[in-house]
């Protein structure tokens, strides 16, 4: 086997698969099981490919979670919205105490700050540049451990 650099061996490489006919991408269970049926296998044989993959579904899960959190804030709007009239319809009554404006004021300041978190998860873009899957941030700490030189107590100096 010709050995090139960003060349991964056969047994150490990634496995995706994809679906095919939207484009879904799951990191496979396991590298020799044939994917379900409408998946199709990508082995990724070089490290910018498992990279790009990585990315790829990296962006995919962020999509995901995205929309996660757009049908939670539709889902308690409503919620929401008579929750921010009850304090505004106390505050314009006026509230028992300066304890209880203090919380009042709180509650409309934390719905505002839930509807922006919103609107800038809804504006922002992943950051693919420093993307990666939870494995390959365990197996990077793991080979960066079984790489690194072995430093003094090695008995083999002269005295």
């Amino acid at each position: 086997m010709q050995s090139a650099k960003g060349l991964i061996s056969e047994k150490e490489q990634t496995v995706f698969w994809v679906e095919r006919h939207t484009g879904q991408i799951m990191l496979a269970p396991d590298t020799k099981l044939q994917p379900f049926r409408g998946w199709e296998r990508v082995a990724c044989a070089t490290v910018a490919e498992t990279e790009s993959m990585s990315r790829r579904l990296a962006k995919q899960e962020f999509e995901k979670f995205r929309s996660l959190k757009v049908e939670e804030h539709i889902r308690y709007k409503q919620h929401r919205d008579r929750l921010r009239a009850n304090c505004e319809l106390r505050l314009a009554k006026g509230c028992i105490s300066a304890a209880d404006e203090y919380a009042t004021r709180m509650t409309i300041r934390n719905l505002d700050a839930k509807d922006n978190a919103l609107y800038r998860l809804l504006a922002d873009e992943p950051d693919l540049s420093r993307a990666s899957l939870n494995i390959e941030k365990y197996e990077s700490g793991t080979i960066k451990a079984m790489t690194q030189k072995r430093r003094g107590g090695g008995g083999g100096g002269l005295l």
